[in-house]
């Protein structure tokens, strides 16, 4: 009896471990290209249908980030999207810091790489080029 007790609580445990485990792919493989120097902090996971109009980006995030700290955000596109996925951060006076879009060049970074300057809270935002739909993820991670 004693056996079954144990063998019986030994497997619901690993059950549990192995359910508690299960990642989105796209997260997973968006948190690896960040690189072996960065260590993962959080992930923002974008859908987003056909804008009706270009403006602003429309997925926003308030995010607290250190002085001092040197932040990496990687983005990732699902197989699905129409348009490829790019961030603004913005400071608490609402001025762009950094984007991950050149607008000289056309040219859309993958990921892009911030040293704060000053501890605050930072507006994230996220968009698909040209407004377009699609499904993605940002990764934050801080640079070691």
């Amino acid at each position: 009896m004693k056996k079954t007790i144990i063998t019986l609580t030994i497997l619901f445990t690993f059950g549990f471990l192995a359910f508690g485990q299960v990642t989105d792919p796209l997260i997973s493989k968006c948190a690896i290209n960040a690189g072996t120097n960065a260590k993962y902090l959080k992930d923002f996971r974008i859908q987003l249908g056909k804008a009706a109009t270009r403006s602003e980006l429309r997925y926003k995030a308030n995010m607290s980030l250190w002085k001092n700290t040197k932040y990496r955000f990687t983005m990732c596109n699902a197989e699905n999207s129409n348009g490829q996925l790019i961030l603004a951060i913005k400071d608490d006076t609402n001025k762009l810091i950094l984007s991950s879009f050149d607008k000289k060049t056309g040219k859309i970074f993958s990921f892009v790489d911030f040293e704060c300057q000053k501890s605050g809270i930072y507006q994230i935002s996220y968009d698909f080029t040209n407004g377009q739909q699609g499904s993605g993820v940002g990764v934050v991670s801080m640079i070691k």
